[in-house]
């Protein structure tokens, strides 16, 4: 089974907007990140149009024997460390920095902000099928057979606070899957089905206590595969930015229905930016700034050792790694930068190293900030 290169490229490109040139008003909220990711992206494809009118194509990973990957820039690339977090962030277009070791980017370069690390490697899409970058170095497919080539079909992938369970959408025949499985066993634990024709406004926003968030023009809903029900949970206008430990960190009118009957308890919205994170515990958001805010009235916030304490002291990009701590890059002048890792509490960070982007601000895997 085969695929175009255009369709693969099609993929990454759809629905990108052309960057803004407006870079005074740009990094408000990550719009500045996102909009110079998907112009690298959409770089990147208009020189592999020169490929496709070649005439090559690529050998499709869903075809043949399971687990096997045809396409050759799916080689190995070596065992990789996660033992202390995928620590997976990238100057676009230039290096990835993945599980200890550096890649040229080209090497890696499918790993973007709709892919998710994860304890077990990252996952990540090729042409609408969801694909695993293990600590192996190797990549396998994480669902076979034929699915439909994307035309903006976009759900990303979101991995539960344990870190074990994750959740996607793929497309067949104008109808999408959503898939929960775990990633320690290879077994899924649900999946069910929506009828949404081209599927280009169901996104996949967080994956909590037994149940997924899926939103698309409609609203956000929740599913929860123990029982099989989905239960509205907000209006159109809301955006769920995550959910960890009960805790829904939300942008826009307040959730209509935060009950949770298939869970522990009900969820606790918490309002914030629509790109900020929740800490795998819930108990903070993290949010362009070192300044960790809490997610319960009346706790102390926390302060990183490295970074701004506000947004616009100095620049900062940040991440919640796999393993739970807190990526960061950093610097006063731009664009001499240096990447710690911190524990949420410890009196210093581990650093990681400089970083001197040159294809634009840092960028972290799996994350839109």
């Amino acid at each position: 089974m085969t695929i175009e290169l255009a369709d693969l490229l099609a993929e990454r490109i759809d629905d990108f907007p052309v960057p803004s040139a407006d870079l005074a008003t740009a990094r408000s909220a990550g719009r500045r990140l996102r909009r110079r990711r998907r112009a690298m992206v959409a770089a990147a494809g208009a020189t592999g149009v020169a490929v496709v009118a070649a005439g090559i194509a690529l050998t499709s990973p869903g075809g043949g024997d399971a687990g096997t990957v045809r396409d050759p820039s799916y080689a190995s690339v070596g065992a990789l460390d996660l033992s202390k977090g995928a620590r997976a962030y990238a100057d676009p277009g230039v290096t990835v920095h993945l599980g200890g070791r550096e890649f040229p980017y080209g090497e890696l370069e499918w790993l973007d902000t709709d892919a998710v690390a994860t304890p077990q490697g990252v996952v990540f899409f090729d042409a609408g099928r969801p694909m695993l970058l293990d600590a192996r170095g190797d990549v396998s497919r994480l669902v076979d057979g034929r699915l439909d080539a994307p035309n903006g079909f976009h759900p990303t992938a979101k991995l539960d606070r344990d870190g074990r369970l994750a959740a996607w959408a793929t497309l067949r025949d104008g109808t999408a899957t959503i898939t929960v499985r775990d990633l320690d066993t290879g077994d899924d634990v649900g999946s069910t089905t929506v009828d949404c024709g081209r599927c280009g406004d169901l996104v996949i926003d967080a994956i909590d206590q037994g149940a997924v968030f899926v939103r698309d023009r409609a609203g956000t809903r929740t599913w929860t595969w123990e029982d099989d029900q989905w239960r509205d949970f907000a209006g159109p206008e809301t955006r769920v930015a995550d959910a960890r430990a009960g805790v829904v960190l939300y942008n826009g009118p307040a959730p209509s229905n935060p009950s949770n009957p298939g869970g522990p308890g009900d969820w606790r919205p918490v309002a914030g930016a629509v790109d900020a994170q929740l800490t795998l515990d819930g108990r903070y958001v993290l949010s362009w700034s070192s300044t960790l805010t809490p997610t319960t009235p009346g706790d102390p916030p926390v302060v990183l050792p490295v970074g701004p304490a506000a947004m616009g002291d100095s620049f900062g990009w940040y991440a919640i790694d796999t393993d739970g701590s807190i990526l960061v890059a950093t610097g006063r002048d731009y664009p001499k930068f240096t990447v710690y890792d911190c524990e949420v509490g410890a009196p210093a960070c581990d650093e990681l190293g400089p970083l001197r982007p040159k294809g634009g601000d840092p960028m972290f895997i799996g994350v839109d900030m």
